[in-house]
């Protein structure tokens, strides 16, 4: 039996959109302030947990993530910080030394770094909070340093006390108590990083001189206030040598307002002679928005007495559940109920639910409303995209809705191996070829460059999608620049291949034009063997062919994929002119789920775009909100040398979920990748390769 559902064809829509990156991640500022916190903010200068200049023991709530920006003379400092498990908070740092270019000082530094605390001992009755970390820890060593830190509550006042190494172990420094266990901690190394920055500095953690510092936190009572202060022990060598700074006072002290629980200002008196100003945001970003029950317009053609459109059948089971599921937002594609048969199985593709949970729950409410009454429970096989999912079991409840209750629900659910329906009773006519059409006002956004720590462009995004079948789809985007400040005076400096690097040239002489135009084809071979092809204009910078396997055997927290693509690199302009450089990569990947706060793990190994060979590990937490968060690095058989500035490629992961943020329910999301630098070592196609797994 073939139906067509109301609401397909041919449909445009028109979304005016901006994207604002602060830091290249920061969406808006709706999202911090929509979903807040539950704990206050108690960001320090450096974006992590702390008084003003110097680290405390504290931590945030975990999955919390802080976006801080400070301006000081020394340096504007752009910090994001993730609390990334309940007792481990990281930090990836941008600094603009001497922003204000004054006079008689010659620091010009750009400089991206990490920071990384974790708590040793939570706070007890007696007992402080204790907590060890490091600055600088990736990087050129200008912040570098480690620290052990003590804080302790007493009424209203939070009261740290630590000890420093490095930079935090300068002033008024005395023997370290370390070298007690070994003499290696007796000196410290003259430089760290590597000579091209990047690399870890461990060969400099805790060794030299130690300092003391120390501060409180007073909080007031009746009003979102907290006054701080604080010695530090970081003496500011490097700026009094800069000509940036001459005498810095230890003491500083500063006034913070919270207007909301997770957001913070603060004004601080540095040093002695500075005025320093701090604002703060964060979100907690496991916690859920609320449940939304879609509820779509119904067309005008719905006949009263039946409740449904012209052409479907209202004595037939399955046509009122496809006009219920489209109207609720999900799609209801094939199903299989048999005479006699007590068990109806649905094959449903969720495409308005952030949570699957939460699709899950209006299908089986569906089918307690409208499957036929011998029915007595209903297997749902869910689909994405082409790719199949688990089956999940739910034995109905409909004659004993009275005595339901959530534990007895959880009970009727089981989670069964991913299948197909073979031989389907019912099947859904969705009109193939479908065309949509987006419209949306979307930013690109270039952070740290050395010459202009921000470039952007604002631009008109025209998107399109043919679907052909369940499976098949042409995907096309154009842009139309409207206003762009990218600059090519800053050439790609490359002993590799300029794969990457030459990415200015795209976005200069290709302001406008064609972003992706290209056909794919996602199915399920099995229940467990994945498979996705596709050929075109892949992304701004290549075009080709290629494709991607996933063996991901059911109930089990292991998978392997193989991707492999042929390419060519795009013209300057984004038409269809093509350069010379054609390539060929391959990686075989292997991908664990782990139980661990439902951290992922994948490694990827293979040829990258340069030719060089090497490898990928990537790590990432995913959140049932949706939000996910990670971070990657990638060393190959290229040399820190040709490699260049950096060393090696590494950066941070993010994917803002909307849901919550626009009206109804959406799945849309917002994904991006933060690199410190755009290198020619270690890149692989954005978007096309290891991604089957992760989506």
């Amino acid at each position: 039996m073939l139906i067509k559902p109301s609401l397909r064809g041919l449909f445009f829509v028109c979304e005016m959109r901006v994207l604002k990156r602060l830091m290249g991640f920061t969406l808006t500022g709706a999202l911090f302030v929509l979903v807040p916190s539950a704990q206050g903010n108690d960001a320090s200068d450096f974006g992590t947990s702390g008084l003003i200049r110097m680290p405390s023991a504290r931590m945030a709530l975990d999955s919390t993530l802080r976006a801080t920006i400070t301006i000081d003379e020394v340096a504007n400092l752009y910090n994001i910080t993730f609390q990334a498990l309940p007792k481990v908070q990281a930090t990836f740092r941008y600094a603009i030394f001497n922003p204000n270019n004054l006079q008689g000082s010659n620091d010009n530094l750009r400089d991206r770094s990490y920071e990384i605390k974790a708590e040793v001992l939570a706070e007890r009755y007696l007992i402080p909070q204790l907590a060890i970390g490091a600055r600088d820890v990736l990087g050129t060593g200008a912040w570098e340093g480690e620290y052990l830190v003590a804080s302790k509550k007493w009424k209203s006042f939070d009261v740290s006390l630590g000890m420093g190494w490095g930079r935090l172990g300068t002033r008024s420094g005395f023997s370290n108590p370390l070298s007690a266990v070994s003499d290696k901690f007796d000196s410290r190394p003259g430089s760290s990083g590597g000579s091209f920055g990047g690399e870890s500095r461990g060969n400099s953690f805790f060794r030299g001189d130690a300092s003391i510092f120390g501060g409180i936190a007073y909080r007031f009572s009746s009003l979102p206030l907290t006054f701080l202060a604080e010695y530090e022990s970081d003496r500011y060598d490097r700026e009094v040598g800069q000509g940036t700074l001459e005498n810095p006072s230890p003491v500083n002290i500063g006034l913070g307002w919270q207007p909301l629980p997770n957001m913070l200002f603060r004004v601080s008196w540095l040093r002695g002679d500075t005025l320093g100003i701090t604002l703060s945001s964060q979100v907690e970003t496991k916690r859920n928005a609320p449940r939304q029950y879609e509820k779509r317009t119904p067309p005008s053609n719905v006949d009263r007495n039946t409740g449904l459109p012209e052409g479907y059948n209202p004595d037939s089971w399955y046509d009122r559940m496809v006009f219920e599921s489209e109207q609720s937002g999900l799609y209801l594609k094939q199903a299989s109920l048999r005479e006699g048969e007590r068990k109806a199985t649905m094959l449903i593709e969720n495409r308005a639910y952030n949570l699957t949970a939460d699709a899950l729950n209006q299908i089986m409410s569906l089918s307690e409303l409208y499957t036929p009454r011998h029915v007595s429970s209903v297997d749902l096989i869910l689909q994405e995209n082409g790719l199949v999912g688990p089956t999940v079991n739910y034995s109905l409840q409909r004659d004993n809705l009275p005595d339901a209750n959530e534990e007895n629900a959880i009970d009727q659910i089981k989670i069964l191996a991913p299948r197909r329906i073979e031989k389907p009773t019912n099947q859904t006519d969705f009109g193939y070829p479908s065309l949509g059409f987006g419209l949306d006002l979307a930013a690109k956004v270039q952070l740290m460059d050395p010459d202009d720590p921000a470039r952007k462009q604002i631009f008109a995004k025209l998107t399109g999608r043919l679907q052909l079948s369940d499976h098949v789809n042409l995907w096309g985007r154009y842009e139309q620049n409207l206003y762009n400040d990218f600059s090519t005076a800053r050439g790609p400096n490359s002993a590799l291949p300029t794969v990457r690097t030459l990415v200015n040239q795209y976005l200069v002489n290709g302001a406008s034009g064609i972003e992706q135009l290209y056909i794919e084809d996602k199915r399920s071979l099995s229940g467990s063997i994945h498979t996705w092809i596709y050929g075109g204009i892949l992304e701004t910078m290549y075009g080709g062919v290629g494709g991607e396997v996933l063996y991901s055997p059911y109930m089990q927290r292991w998978a392997l994929g193989l991707n492999v693509n042929a390419v060519k690199q795009r013209g300057f302009e984004r038409d269809f002119d093509f350069r010379d450089y054609e390539t060929v990569t391959a990686f075989a990947s292997a991908y664990y789920a782990s139980p661990f706060y439902d951290v992922d793990m994948a490694v990827h190994v293979g040829r990258y775009l340069a030719q060089d060979v090497g490898y990928t590990f990537e790590a990432r937490r995913t959140f049932d909100s949706g939000f996910s968060i990670g971070g990657f690095f990638t060393r190959t058989n290229v040399s820190a040398e040709e490699f260049g500035e950096g060393s090696f490629d590494k950066g941070l992961f993010f994917r803002i979920p909307f849901n919550g943020l626009l009206p109804g329910n959406t799945r849309a999301a917002y994904s991006t990748i933060l690199r410190p630098l755009e290198r020619d070592g270690g890149r692989r196609l954005e978007n096309f390769g290891g991604s089957l797994w992760f989506d």
